[in-house]
C-alpha cells in the first residue's frame, strides 16, 4: 500500500465490509480517492474519503439515492460507511480508461461525429439522474473518462463540497455538457455546432428562442446531437503519442495525476504492485492498452474484457450439455431452451468464453450478449440467481438437413426472467431484482459444426 494517508477510522470501516486500501488514486471533487480490494478475491472499487466538516444530512440523501442509480454511462455509487469519527468512505466503481482531460491535451480539435458520440450518451446519463432528482452540478472535463469498452462515462457525483451550488440546476448541467462539446469542436460551421452552442446559451426568461426550446433538457440535447450528425467513434490517441506523452511526463517529473490516468488492473495471474509506479511507466502501459480501446470504439469483435472473470470462472459445459445443444439436427426447440440456460450461467458467471457455446462468432446475439456483460463490468456489479423460465417454446419453420451449414431455424420463446441480485465486488446485494413479465422473442439458430448455436435474437411481432 501507499505510504500514508488512508485514515484508521476509513481502514477499519472498509475492513468491516472485506476491503483493504492498496493504493491512492487521482483526487477527484478536491479528494482523496484510494482502490480497495476484496480480501476474498482481489476485486477492487473506489473509496472516496468525505472528512466529518463536509458530511451533512443532503450529502448523505444524494449518496444513498446514487447507491440505487444505475446508467450504463454512470460510474456506479455502491454505499457509503460512516466512520467512528463522523467521516464518510464512499465506494463506487472505478473506471478502465482514459481520462477525457488527457485525451483533450493530446487531440484538441474532434470530428463533429466524435463529439456526438461523446456528447449524446452523456446526455442521456444527465437525462436519467435529472428524472431520479439529481443534479450533476460541476460537470467538466475532469468529470468524463472514456471507458475501456469505448464508452464515455460520467463521473464526480460525490463530492466534498455542497453536492451542487444553490443556483444549479438542470440547464445548468445541460449547458455544462453543451460547453464540453463546443470545447471539442473547431471553429467550421456545422450542424452539431449549432445544436450545442443554442443549448449552451443561457435562455432570457419570458423569450421563446426556438432552437433554445428544441434543445432545453438533457433528452432533447441528446436527441439534438443524434440526429445532427452521424456518430463516429471517438479516435484514442496512439500507443506511440502516449508513450511520448510518458516520456515527457517523466522529463517534467508530474505526477501521473496531472496527467489524467485512470487505474490499470493487473495482469491475471500477478499480484497488483504494491509500491508506487512512475507516472512514465503507467501511462506506457495505457500506450500498449489503447489498441484494445481503439478496437472496442470501432466495433470490432471484443476481445477478453477486462472485467470479465479469469478463465475457469465457470465450469466448461459438459459433452452432455453440449450434445444436447447440438441435439437441434432433430429438436431446435429443445436447442433453444438448452443455449437459454447456458446463457444465463455464462452472463451470472460474467464469462465470455461461455458464450460461445451460445452464439454464432461475430453476429449480432453475440454482439448484444457482449455489451451486455461489458456494461455489467462498467457498472462493478454482476448478477446472482439468475435464470430465464421458458413458458413456451415453438418451432416457426423446418429447417431441414443439417448436412447444409447454412441452416437456420426460428423457434419463438415466450420466457420471464425469474427474480435475482444485482452484487457488488465484495458480494454485497446491491438490488434485489424481481421477476420479469412473460415477453416473446424469436431465436434465430444457425447450425455449426458444434451444433446450434443463436445468430439473432428477434422480437416477436403480434
Amino acid at each position: 500500500m501507499d505510504p500514508g494517508a488512508f485514515p484508521p477510522d476509513a481502514e477499519a470501516v472498509v475492513a468491516s465490509v472485506g476491503f483493504q486500501p492498496r493504493r491512492r488514486l487521482e483526487a477527484q471533487g478536491g479528494l482523496e480517492r484510494w482502490r480497495v480490494v476484496s480480501h476474498q478475491d482481489e476485486t477492487g472499487c473506489a473509496a472516496l474519503v468525505l472528512p466529518a466538516a463536509v458530511a451533512s444530512d443532503e450529502l448523505d440523501r444524494r449518496i444513498e439515492l446514487l447507491t440505487t442509480l444505475r446508467h450504463p454511462h454512470l460510474a456506479a455509487t455502491y454505499r457509503s460507511l460512516r466512520t467512528e469519527r463522523g467521516s464518510r468512505v464512499v465506494l463506487g466503481a472505478e473506471v478502465d480508461g482514459l481520462a477525457l482531460e488527457l485525451i483533450r491535451g493530446i487531440r484538441p480539435r474532434w470530428e463533429p461525429g466524435e463529439v456526438v458520440t461523446l456528447v449524446t450518451p452523456l446526455a442521456g446519463a444527465l437525462a436519467y439522474l435529472h428524472r431520479h432528482g439529481i443534479v450533476h452540478g460541476a460537470l467538466a472535463v475532469d468529470s468524463v473518462t472514456i471507458a475501456l469498452d469505448g464508452r464515455p462515462m460520467l463521473e464526480g457525483l460525490v463530492r466534498g463540497t455542497s453536492p451542487a451550488a444553490p443556483s444549479a440546476s438542470q440547464d445548468d448541467d445541460v449547458r455544462a455538457l453543451a460547453m464540453l462539446g463546443l470545447s471539442l469542436l473547431d471553429a467550421a460551421p456545422s450542424v452539431v455546432r449549432d445544436v450545442l452552442a443554442a443549448a449552451a446559451e443561457p435562455q432570457p426568461p419570458g423569450e421563446a428562442d426556438d432552437a433554445r426550446l428544441i434543445i432545453g433538457d438533457a433528452a432533447a440535447l441528446a436527441h439534438g446531437c443524434e440526429i445532427a450528425c452521424q456518430a463516429l467513434p471517438i479516435r484514442l490517441p496512439s500507443a506511440e503519442m502516449l508513450a511520448a506523452r510518458a516520456i515527457s511526463v517523466q522529463a517534467g517529473g508530474h505526477e501521473a495525476a496531472q496527467v489524467g490516468r485512470r487505474r490499470l488492473r493487473p495482469l491475471p495471474g500477478r499480484a497488483p504492485a504494491r509500491h508506487r509506479r512512475g507516472p512514465a511507466r503507467l501511462l506506457i502501459g495505457f500506450a500498449i492498452g489503447c489498441g484494445v480501446v481503439a478496437a472496442l470504439a470501432l466495433g470490432l469483435p471484443a476481445v477478453r474484457s477486462a472485467l470479465a472473470r479469469a478463465p475457469g470462472a465457470i465450469a466448461a459445459p459438459t459433452a452432455t450439455a453440449i450434445a444436447a445443444a447440438a441435439d437441434g439436427a432433430t429438436d431446435p426447440v429443445g436447442a433453444a431452451r438448452e443455449l437459454t440456460r447456458l446463457r444465463d450461467e455464462a452472463i451470472e458467471a460474467m464469462d465470455e468464453r461461455a458464450l460461445t457455446l451460445v452464439t454464432v462468432d461475430g453476429s449480432a446475439a453475440r454482439q448484444q450478449d457482449l455489451a451486455f456483460l461489458h456494461r455489467l463490468g462498467g457498472a462493478g456489479m454482476r448478477l446472482d440467481g439468475l435464470g430465464t423460465e421458458i413458458i413456451e417454446a415453438i418451432q416457426l419453420d423446418v429447417p431441414g438437413s443439417v448436412a447444409n451449414e447454412e441452416v437456420t431455424a426460428r423457434v419463438l420463446l415466450s420466457s420471464r426472467v425469474g427474480a435475482h441480485r444485482e452484487v457488488g465486488p465484495g458480494g454485497q446485494v446491491l438490488r434485489e431484482v424481481p421477476s420479469t413479465a412473460v415477453s416473446q422473442v424469436v431465436l434465430a439458430l444457425t447450425w455449426t459444426p458444434e451444433g446450434w448455436r443463436v445468430s439473432e435474437v428477434e422480437r416477436a411481432t403480434p
